[in-house]
């Protein structure tokens, strides 16, 4: 009996930090204004508001936030798939949204 404990014991501390390594989030910034955010579930993302993706992206076209709402959400998957809890996103002039992690400025 006491070997299964601490058979459980460790592959609970082994699993640790697999677990831990698991994004749940990731912040979306805008580009050219860092209080610009919102705070996308890699878990269960629902859809932002129309509104949230208009002023992340800047758009000054209300009728452009949705569509372009599956893009910021697929660049969302994209960085959760990544693992980069936070990144910066940028509208194009063709309407296409990129993306790139955002670094730490703590670490620099």
């Amino acid at each position: 009996m006491r070997i299964a404990h601490a058979v459980a014991i460790s592959l609970a501390v082994m699993a640790g930090p697999a677990i831990a390594q698991e994004l749940t989030t990731v912040e979306v910034q805008a580009e050219e204004d860092a209080e610009k955010t919102m705070t996308v579930s890699c878990v269960d993302p629902a859809e932002p508001s129309l509104s949230d993706v208009g002023r992340v992206l800047s758009l000054s076209d209300p009728s452009k936030a949705e569509p372009l709402r599956g893009k910021l959400m697929a660049a969302a998957a994209e960085a959760c798939a990544k693992q980069e809890p936070k990144i910066t996103v940028m509208r194009t002039q063709n309407n296409k949204v990129t993306w790139k992690a955002k670094k730490d400025e703590a670490a620099n």
